[in-house]
């Protein structure tokens, strides 16, 4: 007779997802069997098989997720990482074209601050009244925002040049009298323009490249008694109060580029000083027309897009890295809806330039396809209930054979472009932040990320660095 024998059996498993070999071991405890002449008596008490949690073991460097059988690692792209092909460890994500972020030092960049406040404030004492002058070459793709506001406060004299629908519009109160006068030619080509704007007598002069193109009565002064002294304020990309006290409301943020100012006699040197030692106060030496996503944060749209059963998104892109999310639509802690460049496919496991459309976490349509190019390119995406087209430069991407796919609900969201928000890592497949130049069109209409809800400060909305002319 044998009582209380142990038997040990080594199991071998491949887990289907990581390739990753398990060692683990059956135990068969308390088996004890009895013979007699007569008979073979067999009482087996209990047989255990321990379930594996491989996400226990600590196999993933970031997060790790068990699945069926097996388990899944993922990275945090908000934090600059990306899964290795071991499929475990997590990996620094680094550009694939480098861009030209060479900055003018002696240029000011007015779209700093996303809030719309100004980026630079001055005053100016007299004790001598003298006319106002100012005059600066201006550089712009952006069709709306302030340039600069001169006078005294909200009730008082002061003047606002703006930029409305492209053209110069001079806003003015002086007492109780308000207007609003714009034309010229629009200017926000991209190109340079000498502005000018000038007291002379009882009217205000407003030239473009040394051209008048508006003449402007006016009964008041600019300047402001203060203690004996002629006083002016005069703030540039924004205005000292909220925008509601505008003549006529604009969006103030200005995606724009200044140099060569003078402000009065130049009494701006230490604003001069102040810009050549703060990079993020310069423009980028040479600009295109597309708004700039610098690999991260994003800007979010709390809004509707006008149609509750479909959604018809158009991305005109030109990426400088292989990972980043370009398009989600979230709803709380969810992301039940993605476009995302990656430089593999999570399900298929292919490594090479993705593009990745998702429903949640599951992919529903994909294109393999390599942007980084340095060449402008065009996506489609499509989305009525639980299903999707892709097309990629008019190329029809492939759909994904997926079972049981609910319909998103295209009422109850927020929408997210160049990044994701704080949301679970298993959310979506990709995480990471974005980095090129990108427009987004939804439903016909332009995204303009100045009309956004929030956006970070480092995303310009019209104006992007080129690729490197090392390249």
């Amino acid at each position: 007779m044998v009582t209380g024998s142990r038997v040990t059996t080594r199991v071998w498993m491949w887990t289907s997802v990581m390739k990753l070999l398990v060692f683990a071991e059956q135990q068969t405890v308390g088996t004890s069997w009895e013979a007699s002449n007569a008979c073979v008596r067999r009482d087996t008490s209990m047989t255990t098989s321990p379930k594996l949690f491989e996400c226990e073991s600590r196999v993933c460097e970031e997060e790790c997720v068990n699945t069926p059988g097996s388990f899944r690692c993922y990275c945090d792209g908000r934090q600059g990482k990306r899964l290795a092909q071991d499929m475990m460890r997590c990996e620094v994500i680094e550009d694939r074209l480098p861009l030209d972020m060479r900055r003018n030092s002696r240029s000011l960049y007015l779209g700093r601050m996303f809030s719309g406040i100004p980026v630079v404030r001055l005053r100016f004492r007299r004790r001598v009244q003298t006319g106002f002058t100012a005059e600066f070459d201006l550089r712009t793709y952006d069709p709306e925002g302030v340039i600069f506001f001169a006078g005294g406060h909200l009730s008082s004299s002061w003047i606002v040049l703006v930029m409305h629908r492209g053209k110069l519009e001079l806003q003015l109160k002086y007492g109780a009298a308000s207007r609003v006068t714009s034309s010229g030619p629009a200017v926000n080509d991209g190109q340079w323009h000498k502005i000018s704007v000038e007291e002379q007598g009882r009217s205000l002069v407003i030239k473009i490249d040394r051209e008048a193109v508006m003449k402007i009565a006016v009964t008041g002064d600019l300047f402001t008694m203060n203690n004996g002294m002629h006083e002016l304020n005069l703030t540039v990309g924004g205005v000292p109060f909220r925008e509601e006290g505008l003549v006529s409301k604009v969006n103030p943020r200005l995606d724009a580029c200044m140099k060569d100012w003078r402000w009065l006699t130049g009494e701006d040197t230490s604003i001069q000083e102040t810009i050549r030692h703060n990079e993020r106060m310069q423009c980028y030496a040479i600009e295109d027309h597309s708004a700039f996503y610098p690999g991260h944060g994003f800007a979010f749209f709390n809004h509707s897009h006008g149609d509750n059963q479909t959604l018809r998104i158009q991305l005109t892109l030109r990426p400088a890295s292989s990972m980043g999310v370009l398009f989600a639509l979230v709803h709380q802690d969810r992301v039940p809806f993605s476009i995302s460049l990656s430089d593999y496919h999570p399900t298929t496991l292919e490594w090479k330039e993705h593009v990745l459309v998702a429903f949640g976490d599951v992919i529903v349509a994909s294109a393999a396809v390599d942007l980084c190019d340095s060449v402008t390119h065009t996506l489609n995406v499509t989305v009525t209930g639980n299903s999707s087209v892709l097309e990629v430069d008019d190329r029809p991407g492939r759909m994904e054979s997926v079972e049981n796919l609910q319909a998103i609900d295209l009422l109850s969201y927020s929408t997210f472009i160049g990044g994701i928000p704080d949301v679970s890592l298993v959310s979506t497949p990709i995480s990471a932040f974005y980095t090129g130049c990108m427009d987004v069109r939804v439903n016909g209409r332009l995204l303009d990320v100045d009309d956004a809800q929030h956006k970070h400060n480092d995303i310009r909305s019209h104006s992007c660095p080129l690729v490197t002319t090392q390249q």
